[in-house]
């Protein structure tokens, strides 16, 4: 076991596991297409989000508006549709201008950020509210439904059992893999989150990645907007609600580091997928609610702190090795 590569297999043995304890547990209720169809579509808009928001992660920065973003681009394409005639062109359109509104979020993140060096902090907290606020007034702070089949199919369709949502998340993680790791842009996003100094000196457009990152953060943040009112059928200035938290919370779960450069797409959805098991686990076990947020709380501390663990005698690998080299050499 000593040459089994940990860092790489540790996330899907975690699931493994997560899979075999509760098949065991709950072997019926589990062990069934339509409980995994459930579970990939719970987590579905937390997937979706994530694997736009890890750009933001990687170069260092952080989006706290995910939640009220989400809530105002759910009202905007609610609102669009429904002034244009409940069509399914006017879905389209609404679909259209609730992406526009995410891009435009993110642009104007993304240049506040890095013309006026504000932390990302302190903007993205500031936006929140703003956001919230353009929610309540679309909707008059009140709850506006909208049951065009049209637009619930959106997030209720099945394609071989699976609702459109998961292969939608699907979809954008691979988009998302695919920029980070065999793109130049990917390497830069890398470097920018490794050392943002380093990179401007070494020809890097710093700024420009900076704000790209945020329209991309935007961008899913919009489509999981979409998504979510579509599932809901509905969209409200709460919409959305926690899902800052959920988002943050499935990056860190999969090994994205906050500090920037580190982190990769797979492990974030394995993150969002993990929660989504741990949920479903503790409802087919009848935890009560009361219980529930202590037994999550536990099971990501123990997760994060493995992965920590397995990061950390990498590197220890890693700093051996170098002195193996510095005494070869002396």
């Amino acid at each position: 076991m000593k040459n089994f590569n940990w860092e790489k297999y540790s996330k899907p043995v975690i699931l493994a596991a997560f899979i075999v304890i509760l098949s065991i547990l709950r072997p019926k209720a589990f062990l069934s297409l339509d409980n995994f169809s459930n579970v990939l579509w719970s987590v579905s808009v937390i997937g979706i989000m994530v694997s736009g928001t890890i750009f933001v992660f990687l170069i260092g920065g952080i989006d706290l508006s995910i939640a009220s973003l989400c809530a105002f681009t759910a009202t905007v394409v609610v609102s669009v549709t429904h002034a244009l005639g409940d069509t399914p062109g006017a879905v389209a359109a609404g679909v259209v201008a609730a992406l526009a509104v995410g891009a435009l979020a993110g642009v104007v993140h993304g240049v506040i950020i890095t013309t006026f060096h504000i932390p990302a902090f302190l903007v993205t907290f500031a936006s929140q509210s703003v956001f919230l606020g353009l929610a309540m007034i679309m909707t008059n702070n009140k709850i506006v439904s909208c049951t065009v089949p049209a637009f619930t199919a959106i997030g209720s369709m099945k394609i071989l059992g699976f609702p459109l949502p998961v292969y939608f998340m699907i979809i954008i993680a691979l988009i998302s893999w695919y920029m980070l790791r065999k793109t130049v842009f990917g390497r830069y996003i890398y470097a920018v989150g490794g050392n943002a100094t380093a990179s401007e000196i070494s020809g890097i457009n710093v700024r420009l990645c900076s704000i790209m990152c945020y329209v991309l953060s935007g961008l899913t943040t919009a489509l999981g907007g979409i998504v979510l009112a579509s599932m809901t059928q509905q969209a409200s200035s709460s919409t959305g609600a926690g899902y800052t938290n959920d988002v943050i919370t499935a990056g860190v779960i999969g090994g994205v580091s906050l500090l920037g450069g580190v982190g990769t797409v797979p492990g974030a959805i394995f993150g969002a997928v993990l929660m989504g098991l741990l949920n479903n686990g503790l409802n087919l076990m009848s935890v009560p609610s009361t219980h529930a947020g202590l037994v999550k709380g536990l099971v990501i501390v123990v997760a994060v702190a493995f992965d920590a663990l397995q990061h950390a005698d990498q590197s220890r690998k890693k700093v051996k090795k170098v002195v193996k080299k510095a005494d070869k050499a002396a």
